[in-house]
């Protein structure tokens, strides 16, 4: 077996073991769309911003830490994390936020996202592992692939794990 296809058995595996899933819609911009799997999402939160406590010196996308029921929950903007326009500007800020309360590798984070979409499956024939030429602006280590949805429209694979690695 050469390369290549040894490359390619890769890829049907993880094109595979993606479709087996159910996954989470939502959206990051009113245009832009993305999924991550259902079985990472632990809660879905509609917040308040004016309870998120802001902490100094983190990185941009981290906007602050928030009580949740007897935990403190990092909230992380993940438009701003992908390269699109923040969420908390002053016009969103008095609005309540969606934010998806996310689980792997035994870490627990907050996405705050524009909108919280629906469940939907996806058929391996959906999926693209490629690094995705949609946008150009979306950092590739947080994105996993894209996949078109029964409309034609193209969401981005968010990979949360690499989003919680990010943030050790």
């Amino acid at each position: 077996m050469n390369n290549e296809q040894f490359n390619n058995l890769t890829m049907n595996n993880e094109q595979l073991a993606i479709s087996n899933n159910q996954f989470l819609s939502f959206s990051l911009t009113p245009e832009i769309w993305a999924i991550i799997p259902s079985k990472q999402l632990a809660t879905i939160i509609s917040l308040d911003p004016t309870t998120i406590v802001p902490i100094p010196d983190m990185p941009a996308p981290v906007v602050g830490v928030f009580p949740w029921q007897s935990e403190v929950l990092w909230l992380v903007d993940l438009a701003y994390l992908l390269g699109f326009e923040p969420l908390l500007t002053p016009e969103y800020h008095q609005s309540k936020r969606s934010v998806l309360r996310v689980t792997s590798l035994g870490k627990t984070v907050g996405l705050l996202v524009h909108q919280v979409g629906r469940l939907i499956r996806c058929k391996a024939e959906q999926i693209q592992l490629s690094p995705t030429k949609m946008i150009t602006s979306t950092p590739a280590q947080y994105i996993k692939g894209t996949i078109r949805n029964y409309q034609g429209e193209t969401l981005l694979i968010v990979d949360v794990e690499a989003i919680l690695q990010g943030f050790e």
